[in-house]
């Protein structure tokens, strides 16, 4: 994928944001679903339909009847893909917590769906979540966590060398206050634990600063969370289901 499409989606993402006609309507991250339609029509899966209007990417859900996800693909009335893409810009703590219990949410609903044959059975599903973090003082901070009498799980802390020594159970029994990682580190961990847990497929996370907007510049936080590696699993799945549908060679 061209880096300079990406950047493109990102500066159109600020754009949206800054002339504020956009934002409500739930079109600042247009260019992404432009990047992701783009695969899919590249992998050869030929007969694939893809939706993004509110009424037409509604999927069922296991514990609530239905749920719009911005991105669904079908192939002759087959699910192919479920694509959930968001974005935080400000807000950062209490935001973040509320964005987790989202994904998590839309993530446990479809998979269980589908183990439940809602979409019949043997089907193989691409469940994608992608979000965009603005790159700022706040979301770069380093929080205290605090817990009274339960540790935190490991790769929560700043430094997990330290949790040992500087971290552990005092006379009360209780546990201190002590510096976490930062929010942008807190989502990348949650997008590699929501893929080891199979709810997703692929999640990606993309970083990006607001003094960028114009050039469209962004991060990538790891290897297994870019949006490099969320754009190839897409369109191995693709190419995947399409080779299916080709006629086996005798």
């Amino acid at each position: 994928m061209d880096e300079i499409i990406i950047k493109n989606a990102v500066k159109h993402f600020w754009q949206v944001r800054a002339n504020g006609t956009g934002v409500l309507g739930g079109k600042t991250l247009d260019g992404f679903i432009e990047i992701i339609e783009q695969v899919i029509k590249d992998s050869g899966l030929e007969n694939a339909e893809i939706h993004t209007g509110k009424n037409t990417s509604q999927l069922p859900g296991y514990f609530r009847p239905h749920k719009s996800w911005d991105v669904v693909v079908t192939d002759n009335g087959q699910l192919i893909a479920a694509i959930e893409l968001k974005s935080q810009v400000g807000s950062i703590g209490n935001n973040f917590n509320n964005r987790t219990e989202e994904v998590l949410g839309s993530g446990i609903d479809l998979y269980t769906a589908i183990e439940e044959e809602a979409f019949g059975s043997g089907v193989e599903i691409f469940t994608g979540y992608l979000i965009l973090v603005e790159e700022s003082t706040a979301s770069l901070a380093t929080p205290k966590i605090g817990m009274k009498y339960f540790p935190v799980m490991k790769g929560f802390l700043l430094d997990e060398n330290g949790r040992g020594s500087n971290y552990k159970k005092q006379t009360d029994g209780s546990y201190p206050r002590i510096e976490g990682i930062s929010y942008i580190n807190r989502y990348d961990l949650m997008c590699k634990k929501l893929m080891f847990k199979k709810l997703y497929t692929a999640a990606s996370l993309v970083t990006a600063k607001s003094s960028d907007a114009s050039t469209g510049d962004y991060k990538s936080i790891s290897n297994q969370t870019s949006i490099i590696s969320f754009l190839t699993k897409l369109s191995n799945h693709c190419s995947l289901i399409a080779s299916y549908q080709k006629p086996i060679s005798k």
